[in-house]
């Protein structure tokens, strides 16, 4: 019966869903060439980004891998980026109004993608959108009385394309565009800045960057490669013709590598001392200025790679950390979304499990961690001017769980119960010890110390009423509407009373006796 209802409850078809369009390993599209990055300059790259305008978004993203492999710091600042979303717990969230029913099935439907091989490094693959604009995962399904996925597999954004009719994105199947199948991918879209699909990409801003600190870094090698070497000048005689000249010259230009070469006796060489002007750090302020504008470009700041011990103040620090916070939350927003739909809704939908319009949805845990020592202060003395704080709050604030039916629990403050134990074994002490007189103001002394701290939180109640009353009557209502529901004072209250009516009998049967 319960596979007949399943089987009712399946909105979508699963033919053909189980058979990959791109494959493990895509390697359909072209290699890259490692060696063009190296002479990247800003008209290439213009090229490139106007080609991708145009959909076609392959040199793009050539250009945009590339880059993250050959600029380390790049590398490292969007790896930060990256992990601080990772680095997030998850859960499945049902309908505010889910039944036992929905809240169970939520449960085995968390558990379904939690056993997803290697879902970890899934969602950080996700997350290579942030840079790049695209990140395409392409779900191979296990089939059988549960379809799940039983791997994400990345696919390089180069063998995409962006159609400009649709904006849709097409896979590129031997170099010929092809729609992506129905339910056969998870391709989260990143919008690290407004634009175009093929536009909103970090990199679009980064690769500027990159082109011109490359200019940077190759003047410092070549400086570095002559720095300090004397000025090899070649002399010839005139008339002499163009073969000749060119042999010197090659002469002049091996001599400095080799340490040798020979010239004919009419042509001399020259060594120049030269004069050693120039630092290298010139260029390495050049190279630190542009990581500085990757690093504000990426993280928002500069804290995070730059420890001067001049800039790197505590209070420069928490803003920098609020920052990456904000950063953060933006880029999980963009995330959840993408699961939910792409992930959780086919599994969802393909097995049965809910209604399209009753989804749970993926969402990260954000909360940051609490001072469980402060807050715990703040509730203790709100509760005493007699705030009404909800328990489910409290215990989502301080980021404790309730404690399930049946479990054990915590008791009260092991100080307060021993004080309260204490002064009933007195009370009791009393009611059981020969007493030369009335025994009435030795328990009044008594349950007056017992009930002691509640009178005192009541006080502390009327208090702040009177002070945040504006005049002598609003200070009289807002005391007679004060509700002094306090069950522990009450328990004080009946266990001194209990004590005092055993004394009071303890005391009529003594005089009994006597009689």
């Amino acid at each position: 019966m319960i596979k007949q209802i399943k089987a009712a409850l399946v909105a979508i078809s699963r033919k053909g869903i189980d058979e990959l369009q791109a494959g493990a390993r895509s390697a359909q599209g072209t290699s890259l060439n490692y060696a063009s990055v190296n002479t990247l300059d800003p008209s290439r790259l213009a090229r490139a980004f106007q080609a991708a305008d145009q959909g076609i978004i392959t040199d793009q993203a050539a250009l945009f891998e590339m880059v993250e492999e050959q600029d380390s710091h790049i590398f490292s600042e969007l790896a930060k980026r990256r992990r601080s979303v990772t680095g997030l717990g998850w859960q499945l969230t049902p309908p505010d109004d889910a039944t036992e029913a929905e809240l169970g099935r939520c449960v085995e439907l968390a558990d379904m993608l939690a056993k997803i091989p290697k879902f970890e490094d899934a969602q950080y693959n996700l997350t290579d959108a942030i840079g790049k604009g695209i990140a395409p995962l392409e779900i191979d399904w296990k089939t059988g009385s549960e379809w799940v996925p039983k791997a994400l597999l990345w696919v390089p954004q180069r063998m995409f394309q962006v159609d400009q009719k649709t904006g849709e994105l097409q896979f590129l199947k031997m170099g010929i565009p092809e729609p992506l199948r129905p339910w056969g991918w998870v391709v989260h879209e990143h919008q690290a800045k407004s634009g175009y699909i093929e536009s909103a990409a970090l990199f679009r801003v980064l690769a500027w960057t990159y082109a011109y600190k490359a200019y940077n870094i190759r003047d410092m090698q070549r400086f570095l490669e002559v720095y300090g070497l004397p000025l090899r000048l070649g002399k010839f005689p005139p008339g002499i013709g163009d073969k000749a000249k060119s042999e010197l010259l090659r002469a002049v230009r091996s001599i400095g590598n080799d340490g040798a070469g020979i010239v004919p006796s009419n042509m001399t060489i020259d060594f120049v001392q030269a004069m050693k002007t120039g630092e290298v750090n010139d260029f390495l302020n050049a190279v630190t200025y542009w990581e500085r504008k990757q690093s504000m470009a990426i993280l928002g700041g500069t804290l995070t790679s730059q420890a001067d011990g001049k800039s790197s103040t505590n209070a420069l620090g928490a803003i920098h950390d609020k920052i990456r916070r904000e950063i953060m939350l933006h880029d999980v927003r963009q995330i959840e979304p993408t699961i939910s739909d792409q992930l959780v809704k086919p599994i969802a939908l393909i097995n049965g499990m809910f209604p399209e319009n009753r989804l749970p949805k993926f969402t990260y845990l954000t909360e940051e961690t609490v001072d469980q020592d402060k807050m715990a202060d703040v509730l203790t003395k709100a509760s005493k001017l007699g705030m009404e704080i909800d328990v489910e709050w409290a215990h989502k604030v301080m980021q404790i769980p309730r404690a399930k039916e049946g479990a054990k629990l915590l008791g009260a403050s092991s100080a307060n119960s021993t004080q309260t134990a204490a002064t009933l074994a007195r009370m009791a002490v009393l009611a059981a010890g020969p007493q030369a007189g009335d025994v009435t103001g030795a328990y009044a002394a008594q349950l007056a110390a017992l009930c002691a701290p509640h009178e005192q939180a009541l006080i502390q109640q009327v208090a702040a009423i009177v002070a945040e009353a504006g005049d002598f009557e609003a200070a009289l209502a807002g005391i007679e509407a004060l509700k002094s529901n306090n069950p522990k004072w009450a328990e004080s209250i009946a266990l001194g009373m209990a004590a005092a009516h055993l004394a009071g009998r303890s005391d009529v049967q003594d005089e009994g006796d006597e009689k």
